[in-house]
């Protein structure tokens, strides 16, 4: 049994040889092209996570509170475009008890040029507004890039740590206050 065993698988590797070198002597081989694509990344933007200032008593004066987000409001620009782009930030107020809403929220850049992460920053601004803390009841220009030939080619990384400042008028309610920033990206 085992001779027959043998001859059978020696027969099998044999003339499956035979036949791989026929076919592969009779049929050309082709060549095949191998295609890959790189996409841009395109341009990202965020943001620094939550941030809690401390807590205040009700006064009968005016009060300011301030402190400096822990993270920062960040863009990633790999579009090596000629042309430039935007950012927008806003709070319509910090809500509290009684639908009060306090809507004196100030923002001030940590720095009044972004904090470079990598390439070229000499084309990514802050907005002069920012050097001193400035309302951001409506959309306010915060980071931005002008359309110029010299950013051809340029990719950026960079980001700012801005700081917050609220004030609140005499008598307001106690209670938890809490708002939204809103940081918007556009292209132009």
């Amino acid at each position: 049994m085992k001779q027959i065993t043998k001859k059978i698988l020696f027969w099998l590797f044999g003339s499956s040889l035979v036949f791989s070198l026929f076919f592969w002597y009779h049929f050309p081989v082709e060549a095949w092209t191998v295609t890959l694509a790189i996409k841009w990344v395109g341009i990202r933007h965020g943001t620094p996570d939550n941030i809690n200032l401390w807590t205040l008593i009700t006064s009968t004066g005016n009060q300011e509170i301030s402190g400096q987000f822990n993270d920062y409001f960040w863009i990633e620009d790999l579009e090596w475009y000629v042309t430039g782009h935007y950012t927008t930030i806003q709070c319509d107020g910090v809500h509290g008890p009684g639908w009060y809403t306090l809507t004196w929220v100030y923002l001030k850049a940590g720095n009044m040029m972004p904090t470079l992460i990598s390439w070229n920053p000499s084309n990514v601004l802050i907005s002069s507004v920012f050097s001193n803390y400035y309302s951001i009841y409506s959309p306010a220009t915060y980071l931005y890039k002008t359309t110029w030939p010299g950013n051809a080619g340029n990719a950026n990384r960079y980001w700012d740590k801005p700081l917050l400042k609220i004030d609140i008028p005499a008598y307001t309610p106690p209670g938890i206050y809490s708002g939204t920033i809103v940081f918007s990206f556009y292209m132009y």
